[in-house]
């Protein structure tokens, strides 16, 4: 048993079948999720001990750039970047003042460099990748078997901006070949090769691929053990922390809402009651009077969401960009988000509500990527209910396309927006804090999650529920030695 829970208390999940009113709906009893006290002392003595450790291999001033990268990537990928923030921004800030551009550097040391590096706002130049090609611009195809070198590129190009033809053409190479690698390789091999095609890192939920990689690392030897003992650690800690979330959740009455009359004024009551609970707590925290832009998010939702009904009950067919420009706000990521700055944010600025009124990019473009990850999964369903107006039945009746080609297209407006939201995080240009862009990046990520495999909304299958039990509910099993 892991330690996140005492004996005897392990959460029981309850799978509602799919033929009831809820589909897939997962339920946790609500029980006592928290840590014993000789249980929690034991944790903490233990993750202070490893920590220390790790700690000591990133301050070493003798660790060369390239176990430095390493290291740095396998506490991101493990979920353990909170922890080693301040060391792991100093050990970014030694690799970047290594002389660029060296000779005898390996492709994935430059390609893993050059992600960790933008990702964490170094400008970095595509220009970097130039030994790497021929005049013509193309990779030389001696690398097409230098895996690790091909996944570690293949990354990086998917943390290119708008214009940068290299990592263009780098995600091409990378995805040609390592497709027939996988075909060629071991099965632990074709395991790290399956899944960096399957979705790149940049738009993965952390927590999920932190329990993804905890695992592959468990069947495997590997450099850095005490990180992935305290990776499992630190992954059942925080799942004890999201089970007593959903404990308390479980603590709401919904028998207290039995005299309210009609659903609507339920419905009503409940988003007044809590926009107005939220702006009120803001309001006495930070002297800023929010309840115009909380509305402003309804009203504009409900507004979107009038104007689809009116397309299907009068039966009007709008254009493609008619629909692209009310979906965005339609699919409520703008409300999330400004909810989010909110609850967020310890500072909250003139420019920063200026930038929330009037739907800044940061607001829009993971909307726009919420929308379409949405109507890419759920468009079928949608054709056989009747429900004909979506962005790929308006582009092929527009366009005189194939299905397949309108999917295409909207997987290119994806990859673009993507472009452009690593841009901003980059640039930071824009009065919204760096870690509010950060919440909204990982909004397009929980879309891409819920939309990989089917509509995981409103019909989860099978794959949806696994990914909310090994997020929430089953924690990671640890060695017998380090169990509690």
């Amino acid at each position: 048993m892991g330690f996140a829970l005492t004996q005897h208390q392990n959460p029981v999940a309850e799978v509602v079948p799919e033929g009831s009113s809820s589909p897939g709906l997962i339920l946790l009893n609500p029980l006592s999720l928290s840590l014993s006290l000789s249980q929690e002392e034991t944790y903490v003595e233990k993750k202070r001990k490893l920590e220390i450790e790790v700690r000591h291999l990133l301050d070493d001033a003798a660790t060369d750039s390239l176990t430095l990268l390493e290291l740095v990537d396998a506490i991101l990928r493990l979920g353990l970047g909170c922890q080693f923030e301040s060391h792991v921004t100093r050990a970014l800030e030694r690799v970047a003042s290594f002389k660029q551009n060296r000779e005898n550097a390996s492709l994935h040391e430059v390609a893993l460099g050059f992600r960790l590096l933008r990702l964490h706002g170094y400008e970095v130049s595509q220009d970097v990748f130039k030994s790497f090609v021929d005049s013509q611009g193309n990779f030389a195809e001696n690398l097409r078997l230098d895996v690790k070198g091909l996944l570690s590129l293949c990354e990086a190009a998917r943390a290119a901006c708008e214009g940068e033809n290299i990592l263009d053409e780098a995600k091409s190479f990378t995805t040609k070949h390592l497709r027939e690698l996988a075909e060629e390789s071991d099965i632990s091999l074709a395991k790290y090769i399956n899944h960096s095609l399957e979705k790149s890192l940049i738009r993965r939920i952390p927590r999920l691929e932190s329990r993804w990689y905890i695992e592959a690392l468990d069947r495997e030897e590997h450099a850095y053990g005490m990180l992935h003992e305290l990776a499992m650690l630190n992954f059942n800690r925080v799942q004890s922390t999201l089970q007593g979330d959903l404990r308390d959740m479980h603590k709401w009455d919904i028998n207290a809402l039995e005299n309210l009359p009609q659903y609507m004024k339920l419905c009503f009551l409940a988003l007044y009651n809590t926009v107005n609970e939220m702006a009120y707590e803001t309001l006495k925290e930070h002297g800023v009077d929010i309840i115009q832009y909380l509305t402003k998010a309804w009203a504009d939702l409900c507004k979107a969401f009038l104007q689809e009904a009116k397309w299907l009950y009068d039966k009007e067919t709008p254009t493609f960009e008619e629909y692209f420009e009310n979906g965005w706000l339609s699919v409520s990521g703008c409300v999330i988000l400004v909810h989010t700055y909110f609850l967020a944010s310890p500072n909250i600025t003139r420019d920063a509500l200026d930038c929330l009124e009037k739907y800044h990019d940061i607001l829009r473009w993971p909307s726009i990527i919420f929308r379409l990850c949405n109507d890419l999964a759920t468009s079928h369903a949608e054709l056989e209910r009747g429900e004909s107006i979506n962005s790929i039945s308006l582009y092929m009746n527009e366009r005189g396309d194939s299905e397949e080609g309108a999917r295409k297209y909207l997987r290119g407006i994806i990859d673009e927006t993507w472009k452009k939201m690593i841009k901003e995080r980059n640039n930071g240009g824009s009065a919204l804090p760096k870690a509010f862009i950060d919440m909204a990046i990982n909004l397009a990520r929980v879309c891409h999650c819920i939309y990989q495999y089917g509509d995981g909304h409103g019909a989860p299958n099978s794959r949806s529920r696994k990914q909310i039990l090994s997020l929430i509910i089953e924690p990671v099993q640890l060695e017998k030695q380090h169990s509690f």
